[in-house]
């Protein structure tokens, strides 16, 4: 299961935090993760620093629902490209998998997710595997966040 931490100081709190640290366990490893400038769980140090005194914040052990929902609100402040993944021989475009894409703020790279049947979005390299071609069995559709939206809502029926 993943551990969350909320990464403050004395002028930000568990509600506002500098950041937040991601700790994934996967096969008896652990990778470490940062939520981004762009709102992207992005590769970080930061924990290491911080446990060794070399960075001068605290951490706050959070869970996953306030972890989801500080992200949300970052988000909020990003205009997203919305697009469906399709797999290549279906004429009716019918949606396997959704992807979203952004440009980080200060415009030195894109970002891109794919929607999980866990109910999260994880960084994917669908967009490049389909141009290298090392991915032929889906295609990239332009949508828009109404029709990615639908769909997730029909991953999670009530």
């Amino acid at each position: 299961m993943d551990r969350y931490f909320a990464v403050v100081d004395d002028h930000h709190d568990v509600q506002d935090p500098i950041t937040v640290i991601r700790v994934v366990k996967h096969a008896g490893s652990a990778r470490v993760l940062q939520l981004g400038n762009g709102a992207s769980w992005v590769r970080t140090t930061l924990l290491d620093r911080i446990e060794a005194g070399e960075a001068p914040y605290r951490l706050q052990p959070i869970n996953g629902k306030a972890a989801t929902r500080i992200r949300e609100q970052r988000e909020q402040e990003i205009s997203f490209r919305y697009s469906i993944l399709v797999r290549d021989d279906d004429p009716d475009d019918r949606p396997v998998g959704v992807l979203r894409e952004w440009d980080a703020p200060d415009g030195s790279r894109s970002y891109s997710e794919t929607y999980t049947r866990d109910g999260e979005w994880m960084h994917s390299n669908v967009r490049q595997d389909i141009e290298r071609a090392s991915n032929i069995r889906n295609r990239i559709v332009p949508s828009d966040a109404a029709t990615v939206h639908q769909f997730i809502a029909s991953l999670h029926p009530r």
